[in-house]
């Protein structure tokens, strides 16, 4: 048991060898795995119960965390012995709410991970930028697939999920939309092969003026016409290509990988039942919330944060032989010091 509490996820072979070494024994794996489901069960607790507890999680983390947000939803079933089903659950503390609104740049990366349980599910995060470019969990949720707002002034960048394309157009539609460009980079790699197409694809959604965007546009037609096309079936050019980025969101991330980072930092804990995976959520972004503030108590430069510091300074030295020559209207032609190339 306290081999399988340290590693929920150690596999029969690596038992196997513990057994062989302290006992001089072997078991079947496949005996292994079922004995590793049962000790899961008596220090996890089952998944089944851990369900049944969701609606007093809720109510704790209410009374506990005043102006916190936290929802369980249920739905009626046609059976005497199971009246109600799990549909969702929804938590967002307090404290993720206030310094998501004071203290995060207006770009909000959602992304999916599969709930590794006996009823499997969709654990969804919610996660913003800060205003060190460091992850800030805004909220997360569980919710079982089924067959079957205002937001002014937020940006929401995703992948193009059909669940979470129908809910925001639903219940957000005013709020700007992104879409995560490593996604649609492997989309386009399966009709269009080779890494010249790759390359070009990444050139026009990287593309920072709208200047260089057509010049890409037009080496994307010259190599592929149809593939002009697929890129403008995917929607408005602000949803994917930074040129076209709203400049008020202060953020020109085209990629989830900040969401992804989070989720992978959950590891073994989405196998385990749905109570103590809220409740390894809930103690991560604890931790990270809390040593991040004990760090930012010590800088010294109150201006700008560690992190711009070093990018600020990167791009002062990645510039330092620029010219800039005035073209009107806001507009300059940049040269630098290196010889002209083709």
């Amino acid at each position: 048991m306290d081999d399988i509490r340290a590693n929920n996820d150690i596999s029969g072979r690596t038992l196997n060898e513990l057994l062989q070494s302290r006992f001089r024994v072997s078991l079947k794996t496949s005996t292994l795995y079922k004995m590793r489901t049962l000790t899961l069960k008596e220090i996890n607790g089952g998944h089944d119960e851990s369900y049944g507890y969701l609606p007093g999680y809720v109510e704790m983390v209410k009374q506990t965390n005043q102006r916190s947000v936290a929802i369980c939803a249920w739905e009626a079933e046609d059976s005497i012995e199971r009246p109600l089903t799990f549909t969702s659950i929804f938590i967002s503390f307090r404290a993720k709410i206030s310094g998501f609104v004071n203290g995060c740049r207006c770009l909000i990366g959602v992304e999916g991970a599969h709930v590794k349980g006996q009823y499997g599910g969709t654990l969804l995060s919610a996660i913003a930028l800060d205003g060190n470019n460091q992850l800030f969990p805004i909220a997360w949720a569980i919710y079982i697939l089924k067959d079957s707002g205002r937001g002014d002034d937020w940006t929401i960048i995703s992948d193009r999920q059909k669940g979470i394309e129908i809910a925001l157009n639903e219940l957000w539609p005013t709020a700007g939309r992104r879409y995560c460009c490593k996604h649609l980079s492997a989309n386009w790699k399966k009709k269009y092969l080779g890494p010249l197409m790759y390359a070009l694809f990444w050139r026009a959604a990287n593309a920072t003026s709208l200047f260089k965007f057509k010049k890409d546009m037009e080496a994307i037609d010259d190599a592929n016409r149809t593939a002009r096309e697929w890129l403008a079936d995917i929607g408005d050019q602000s949803r994917w290509t930074k040129y076209a980025f709203d400049h008020n969101v202060s953020c020109d991330e085209n990629k989830t990988n900040f969401v992804e980072s989070f989720n992978a930092t959950l590891g073994v804990d989405r196998c385990k039942p749905v109570l103590t995976l809220l409740e390894g959520i809930r103690r991560i972004t604890m931790v990270r919330m809390a040593t991040r503030k004990e760090k930012s108590e010590n800088w010294i430069d109150i201006d700008l944060c560690p992190n711009i510091v070093k990018r600020v300074k990167s791009l002062i030295s990645d510039s330092r032989t620029c010219k800039a020559f005035n073209s009107g209207d806001g507009f300059y032609e940049i040269k630098d010091g290196n010889p002209p190339c083709l």
